[in-house]
């Protein structure tokens, strides 16, 4: 079990954010106060593995929960940084982590609920003022247009609907409305601070999916295809079902250097889909419910919703069990106030690798 300071290494294994800690201090990575003014207390700088998966926040959901950070995830290869979703928070845990905007070279949304994209803009807006100047754009892959939206599942008939003009869209057209509503602040950096036009940091890529699927028919049975390579990673997608939500992806990257795969399932019922594209992963970054059944929560979810959107724990285990992956970790939980033990068990009812509950801030040396 890793220890609550959330840092592991060769693949998994626990090393203690204090043992970071220890090193920098050792080695004397900590910040230096000006000469002649009074030294503040001295910080530590962490020295993160060359290669790591790092949960920045597991929080599910989109209401605020204090000392929590919303679901968000980076991997570290060398000197570049791909962000996988940006919930409530996650900008500061970047930040936290001791990751740059500078070395952000790709980011990955997984679905269009706030808790994975309500900072999304923010890594621009307050992240692309530090950036240097020239700095390549961050390339985004991420959903397109639903193309429709379904009935109300609340006993509305006639539901309001926002933007009747252009109810659905897609990662593009929201990023060119946020980059229009904060035209202002934008335009005053350019010129007070000499900063580069924070539109030209983000180049989105709507992933194409495959045909046979809509915004009613979210997930149909399908193989992984591809959403990207470059020299670091190649990555792949699938559909996933996450209740009414289209396009929901899974992505698995696997890392072309240490031959290394991590799979992020997204937020999705037990999958098939998922089960194809983490086959032999090395981790499998998974969402959980501990259960299915409403009266667990107090019945404060629609009927059928917990079942037709999420995977209990157990089931966790079958789909980890089912594409022999050798660490499952579990993010994006709930609740997340249960003992580590109980997690572990439920999902090793039927999987029989390592399985983590991950915290924020973690850190996984790949």
């Amino acid at each position: 079990m890793a220890d609550s300071c959330g840092c592991q290494s060769d693949q998994g294994h626990p090393i203690s954010r204090r043992a970071i800690l220890a090193s920098a201090l050792a080695s004397g990575a900590v910040l230096s106060a000006t000469a002649g003014t009074p030294r503040a207390s001295a910080q530590p700088t962490l020295r993160l593995p060359d290669t790591a998966l790092i949960t920045l926040g597991v929080q599910a959901g989109p209401p605020p929960v204090p000392n929590k950070t919303g679901i968000s995830s980076a991997l570290v290869v060398g000197g570049d940084v791909y962000q996988i979703d940006c919930g409530l928070g996650s900008l500061n845990a970047f930040t936290n982590a001791g990751l740059r905007f500078d070395d952000l070279k790709s980011m990955f949304i997984t679905h269009l609920h706030t808790d994975h994209v309500v900072d999304y803009f923010s890594f621009f807006l307050s992240g692309g003022y530090t950036a240097a100047k020239g700095k390549a754009p961050v390339t985004v892959y991420g959903p397109g247009p639903a193309g429709g939206l379904p009935p109300s599942r609340v006993g509305n008939a006639n539901p309001a609907t926002i933007d009747v003009g252009s109810p659905t869209p897609g990662l593009a057209a929201t990023t060119a409305a946020l980059q229009q509503a904060f035209a202002y602040t934008n335009n005053i950096f350019i010129r007070d601070m000499g900063t580069d036009d924070i539109a030209t940091l983000a180049d989105v890529v709507e992933i194409a999916v495959p045909p046979g699927s809509d915004f009613l028919n979210r997930s149909p049975v399908m193989a992984p295809f591809p959403v990207m390579s470059d020299g670091n990673v190649t990555v792949t997608a699938t559909l996933v079902s996450h209740y009414d939500v289209y396009p929901a992806f899974a992505f698995r990257f696997d890392l072309l250097k240490s031959g290394v795969s991590v799979t992020f399932s997204g937020d999705t019922t037990k999958s098939e889909n998922v089960i194809a594209l983490a086959r032999d992963t090395d981790v499998l970054v998974h969402e959980a419910q501990f259960s299915l059944d409403d009266a667990y929560y107090g019945n404060r979810f629609p009927p059928d919703y917990l079942v037709k959107s999420h995977t209990s724990a157990e089931q966790v285990g079958e789909v980890a069990a089912a594409a022999n992956a050798k660490h499952v970790v579990l993010s994006h939980y709930s609740p997340t106030d249960l003992p580590d033990t109980e997690w572990q068990t439920a999902v090793g009812r039927n999987y029989s690798g390592k399985i983590t509950v991950a915290r924020d801030g973690q850190i996984f040396e790949l």
